[in-house]
């Protein structure tokens, strides 16, 4: 006696459509990634040659109106210091990228470059090739 039935329903997802999901994700990701900016956007001073970008720990920035960012996040000049001393305590890699527009006082520049030399960070000052 077969108690089986003879008509089986079969369930089954479809696995194209999942697929093409996330290829499409993928690019968009890949895409958004090309686009990411390290810093705010700032009028950086030229040099000679080629640059090559570092992948830093850290980014500080010093816009024209004389704001402090890391990372994106504005910060008192004052606080500056102590901030990239909580970010960077415990990390083997200690490198800081200073994004400082060409309109920034010398002296201003100096002073953070001072405060990260002083506590052993490596500083690194971003710039743009005149080919740009």
């Amino acid at each position: 006696m077969n108690l089986q039935r003879k008509n089986k329903i079969q369930v089954e997802g479809g696995m194209s459509a999942l697929s093409d999901i996330i290829f499409m994700l993928l690019i968009f990701f890949i895409m958004a990634s090309t686009q990411a900016v390290n810093g705010l956007q700032v009028n950086l001073p030229q040099t000679e040659g080629k640059s090559d970008p570092t992948q830093a720990t850290v980014t500080v920035t010093i816009t024209p109106e004389l704001e402090f960012l890391i990372d994106n996040v504005p910060i008192e000049k004052e606080s500056v210091e102590l901030r990239l001393k909580a970010i960077l305590e415990g990390r083997v890699d200690k490198k800081v990228v200073l994004n400082v527009d060409r309109s920034v006082p010398t002296g201003e520049t100096i002073e953070l470059f001072a405060v990260l030399k002083k506590n052993g960070w490596v500083p690194y000052i971003a710039t743009k090739s005149k080919e740009e």
